[in-house]
């Protein structure tokens, strides 16, 4: 009897296995059946649960799960640490994606606060930085150390009574990636420059795909994450980063939008889909990157990200918001509900390797608080554009006139400028002045390549490119141009694709040159708006081909304390 239930159970067992093997294999034909036989609302335009399905963003709890142990490791460490400065624990890389910063575990026998300075080779690129409250016990994140060296970082100690103490520790660092390519310094003037408060600001060199970087005011790297990062780096509201990487980094495409930090710790990851029919042989699917060039936090903290939507025949011409705690679809939205069909439908600007028409390529946006407007730049239509984020409808559009329907003539802003030279290929729009503007009034920053794709060509087209500034009255539907840089920097700096410009403080813009020399040179410039004065100048070569800087940006390594929190970060 005993042996007959053994035989029984045994059955049972392998039904339930090859049943679930079974079912498994269904869902994955209905899957696949259904990524293939796309459902449209009308020609050409997916229905919006189609796209739902064809993206299907997931939480991911893999990393959070492996820096949430490292965490608590340290945790445990810092417990059995000796009372006393001097028996300090020094880890570098912490965890293990960022191998310029440290973290240094001490006890203090008194509650004390602590200030950090990582030694630079000159007072303009020594960092400091204050931590919040007195405590005996001590996890002091370092950020800003150099590569390949022993670096000096000193903590000084104050007792409440006024009483410090300091002592230095060396953390010692490997060299840089050669594949980060050579920095080479041009000009620098750390008075005049945006450094931020105890020269914690650094010019990030955001890649399209591969090192993604930070540079002081002498051009030297000082922080630079191992993971590949592609197109998105941002700082979000809590002073976290969000970044758009690879689920593994064998794989060829950048999937996982990741809520990071300068140090490495994950604390969400949100995986996509990304399989979608090809142009050739829609019965087939090919990976794809869904997240392609930009990604925003809204007022409500869910992410607004540029996607491909999956269609066989289109491609980075939607939007998607996700649920910053789910990870689940909340909104779709699709240009081509938006923009006249001529536009995708005869478009002939450029041409794919995968035969996908990418008659808008929207390369970046930003929404505006004051009236709810979402501002958007697409490369490929030499346009940018307003919409009502919670309607949709459209507001006004920023382009030249030409192959637009008369029926849309009515969105078009008036220039008020004399010979006002229309946007071409532009990239990095963003609100400027935000505090002085007025509802009816914004000022727009963006990165003007100069190239036109679709409309707007001049003489002056291809001749440079340029960091540019435009005022709009929302109201009268005019635009006035404000501020230019770039045309005196020639040919040499004339950029195909890529490039930004973004204020920065003290009056100054960083613009980065992302394709400068046909794509053999980046260039980032921080000049004064007021003076038209280069404050900042570095030349970035001897990178890969395709790791172009797609952006320059200005970012504090502190936007908020050194005091690491060391708790678990909760994976639901």
């Amino acid at each position: 009897m005993k042996k007959f239930w053994k035989i029984t159970v045994s059955a049972l067992l392998a039904l339930i296995v090859v049943g679930g093997a079974a079912a498994y294999h269904e869902r994955h034909n209905i899957r696949r059946y259904l990524l293939i036989h796309q459902h449209y609302a009308k020609k050409d335009i997916l229905t919006t649960n189609q796209i739902k399905l064809n993206i299907r963003p997931a939480r991911s709890t893999a990393r959070t799960l492996s820096t949430n142990q490292l965490s608590q490791d340290y945790r445990q460490d810092l417990k059995k640490v000796k009372t006393g400065s001097t028996h300090a624990k020094v880890i570098v890389n912490p965890y293990q994606t960022s191998p310029l910063t440290g973290l240094i575990l001490v006890k203090t026998a008194a509650a004390t606060k602590v200030a950090l300075t990582v030694h630079g080779d000159t007072p303009a690129t020594t960092i400091t930085q204050h931590l919040k409250g007195y405590r005996t016990q001590h996890a002091v994140g370092v950020l800003g150390l150099y590569a390949g060296r022993t670096n000096r970082v000193t903590l000084t100690f104050t007792r409440k009574n006024g009483t410090t103490t300091r002592t230095t520790y060396t953390l010692k660092t490997a060299a840089a990636p050669k594949k980060i390519g050579k920095n080479t310094l041009k000009t620098s003037k750390p008075q005049q420059m945006a450094l931020g408060h105890g020269n914690t600001k650094l010019t990030f060199a955001v890649s399209s795909l591969g090192y993604t970087y930070g540079l002081d005011a002498q051009g030297q790297v000082r922080w630079y994450s191992t993971r590949p990062i592609s197109h998105v780096f941002k700082q979000l509201a809590n002073h976290h980063l969000l970044i758009n990487t690879k689920i593994k980094n064998s794989e060829s495409k950048s999937n996982a939008l990741q809520e990071t930090d300068f140090y490495g710790r994950v604390y969400r990851q949100y995986n996509m889909n990304g399989l979608f029919p090809t142009k050739s042989d829609p019965t087939k699917l090919a990976n794809n990157t869904v997240i392609h060039h930009d990604a925003i936090e809204l007022p409500n903290h869910n992410l607004l990200l540029t996607v491909d939507d999956g269609s066989k025949k289109f491609v980075e011409d939607t939007m998607i918001e996700i649920d910053r705690k789910t990870g689940k679809i909340q909104k779709v939205i699709d240009l081509k509900r938006i923009l006249p069909k001529s536009a995708y439908t005869h478009y002939t600007g450029t041409h794919r390797p995968d035969g996908k028409i990418d008659w808008f390529h929207q390369n970046s946006m930003v929404y505006n608080r004051k009236n709810g407007d979402l501002i958007i730049s697409g490369r490929n239509q030499d346009m940018m554009l307003a919409i009502n984020y919670k309607t949709t409808k459209l507001k006004w559009i920023l382009a030249a006139p030409q192959k637009l329907p008369k029926s849309y003539h009515k969105y078009l802003l008036k220039p008020t400028t004399q010979h006002y030279r229309y946007n071409g290929g532009q990239h990095a729009v963003k609100l400027i002045n935000t505090s002085q503007n007025t509802g009816d009034t914004i000022d727009l920053e963006f990165y003007d390549n100069n190239v036109p794709v679709t409309r707007g060509k001049t003489a002056q087209s291809k001749q440079w490119s340029a960091g540019e500034i435009v005022s709009i009255n929302q109201l009268k539907k005019t635009v006035t141009k404000t501020w230019s840089f770039g045309r005196t920097l020639g040919k040499p700096n004339f950029t195909n694709i890529v490039g930004s410009s973004y204020a920065v403080g003290k009056g100054n813009t960083l613009i980065g040159f992302g394709y400068a020399d046909h794509g053999k040179r980046s260039e980032f410039v921080e000049v004064n708006r007021k003076t038209g004065k280069i404050v900042f100048d570095v030349d970035r070569t001897g990178f890969a081909h395709g790791d172009w800087s797609y952006r320059a940006q200005r970012m504090s390594l502190y936007p908020e304390s050194a005091q690491l929190n060391l708790q678990a970060i909760s994976t639901k």
